[in-house]
């Protein structure tokens, strides 16, 4: 099986991964892209909804990424205490080993960007569609009841 960052040592992939890092927190056009999706999707009876999922979906990827930072995988010469259960730690190491240390801290980078956007795309949400802080009144009835309302 290939290993496309074989030819990099420890500290290489290291620093790449550092590089890549800073590189997804300033030029990720998060707020670009955030705006042209929300854009996309613009129906004001769905924003709540929408609002929600982005809310939702923040909390997950922020879960990931707390336990990601949390990976004591060996790097190099060294080897840190882990803190993690040694269930995930052993599959993090694994990761970690393959990719020769730049598997965890890039996933953190490039999810930290997807937070960033997702946070950007809940300002604009925020800006250009106030109602979306509200609930609409009939949203909290099934479709059932809908159609019963319709029918009377």
């Amino acid at each position: 099986m290939p290993r496309c960052l074989e030819g990099c040592y420890a500290g290489e992939s290291i620093r790449l991964a550092r590089d890549f890092g800073y590189l997804c927190e300033t030029e990720f056009p998060a707020r670009q892209c955030a705006e042209y999706c929300t854009r996309q999707h613009s129906d004001p009876t769905e924003q709540h909804s929408r609002k929600n999922m982005v809310l939702a979906s923040k909390q997950i990827l922020k879960e990931l990424i707390d336990l990601l930072n949390q990976d004591r995988s060996p790097l190099g010469n060294t080897r840190p205490q882990t803190i993690l259960d040694p269930s995930i730690q052993r599959h993090l190491t694994h990761f970690s080993l393959i990719t020769h240390g730049f598997g965890s801290p890039a996933m953190v980078a490039a999810l930290t960007a997807v937070q960033n956007y997702l946070t950007e795309m809940l300002k604009y949400t925020d800006k250009n569609f106030p109602n979306s802080q509200q609930m609409p009144v009939d949203t909290n009835k099934t479709k059932l009841e809908k159609m019963d309302d319709g029918r009377k």
